[in-house]
């Protein structure tokens, strides 16, 4: 018997959090009864297309939803239902376009799911444009998912009911080694009696690492052994790059890239920290938090997160440098780091349990469906 095909929507399927979800779920996911397709909107090859491949899975492109493109737009998803009838749960994970994709998929009789991975948006005249395409989200999807209350509340305006599909990791990458500890920091140059702090995610505006970098200026003047590791990439990073040499931290700050093995650069670490502007959830926390690494973020992040409470420091965005600099130099990391997974597994964010109830969502839904659609 063929599985069940489910057709995810996303942009591109590059190293962020929400697409690295998508593949953590698809990895663990029993791909006998289910297997993942996925239509992109990114022309380039993104960074998880070729393992996608090698699962068995099919990859699709056409243009991005702009508004300004909407009949070109649904003439060419409308051709591509069309011509892929096996495709009878279509998974949306684009928030902004998400209404016009799920209306044609409607119209077309295929079940729809709608996902949101976020819990607000920074407000600026670009936001409000996207508000008009989301605002009808909420009664256009056959059924909603979310990352956390607040990411559900947000997106669907409080006027519908959803289901919390927990951001779970993969535990056992996330096992503390002091061995992958020593082998990181001597990959970098880091002795034993460095600090280091770090924090992980998309060089955008609302990861606010532009305010990291004025919190690492204040700290090495308390503690000029410090560094800040900085991993992943995006469109602000000549920004953040030239607001280092304009501080004067270039000996200071650590521009990684993208890595494959971000779980054990967090083994390296001394302090996690992230002041994001605007989090679904913040599953690098999580992340941290099962390698027994302190975590100081801003209250913003939806409390879903605080997992291990002897590591969870919150502060408020309008705190001072210096208050910040405080939490980071009086945070430990815990003294048996290779038990903090425990804390994570108990409270159900392990990704095979995710998996297994995505799973059992899409094998209920299909129940009495065919590929005839």
């Amino acid at each position: 018997m063929e599985p069940l095909r489910v057709l995810q929507i996303s942009y591109a399927m590059d190293l962020g959090g929400a697409e690295t979800l998508l593949m953590n779920l698809y990895r663990n996911i029993d791909r006998t009864k289910v297997q993942f397709d996925f239509l992109l909107h990114c022309p380039n090859e993104s960074a998880y297309e070729k393992e996608i491949l090698s699962l068995g899975g099919k990859i699709y492109k056409i243009p991005r939803y702009l508004g300004f493109n909407k009949f070109s737009y649904e003439r060419k998803l409308t051709e591509f239902l069309n011509a892929h009838p096996e495709h009878i749960i279509i998974h949306d994970h684009l928030m902004d376009s998400a209404s016009e994709t799920l209306r044609i998929a409607k119209i077309l009789g295929r079940i729809t799911i709608a996902h949101s991975h976020a819990a607000s948006a920074p407000f600026s005249l670009k936001d409000t444009y996207r508000f008009f395409f989301r605002r009808k989200l909420w009664k256009i999807a056959d059924y909603r998912f979310a990352c956390s209350n607040e990411a559900g509340k947000w997106l669907y305006r409080d006027k519908a009911d959803f289901m919390i599909l927990k951001n779970g990791i993969i535990i056992d990458r996330f096992k503390f080694s002091e061995k992958a500890r020593e082998t990181k920091r001597k990959e970098f140059g880091i002795d034993g009696s460095t600090k280091v702090v770090g924090t992980i995610g998309r060089m955008v505006g609302s990861k606010n690492q532009i305010r990291l970098l004025k919190i690492m200026k204040t700290l090495i003047s308390d503690d000029d052994k410090s560094v800040l590791m900085i991993i992943g990439e995006g469109p602000l990073e000549n920004e953040l790059k030239a607001t280092t040499r304009k501080l004067k931290l270039e000996d200071k700050v650590i521009f990684t890239g993208p890595r494959t093995d971000a779980n054990e650069l967090l083994m390296a670490m001394d302090c996690f920290v992230l002041p994001s502007l605007s989090e679904g959830l913040g599953i690098v926390l999580i992340e941290a938090q099962a390698t027994g690494l302190p975590c100081v973020f801003s209250d913003i992040v939806p409390k879903d997160v605080d997992l291990v409470p002897q590591l969870i420091h919150r502060l408020s965005l309008s705190d001072s440098d210096e208050t910040w600099v405080k939490a980071i130099l009086n945070s430990h990391p815990l003294n048996e780091r290779d038990s903090a997974w425990k804390g994570v597994d108990d409270k159900g964010y392990d990704i095979k349990n995710s998996a297994e109830q995505l799973q059992q969502f899409y094998l209920k839904l299909s129940e009495g469906r065919c590929a005839s659609v």
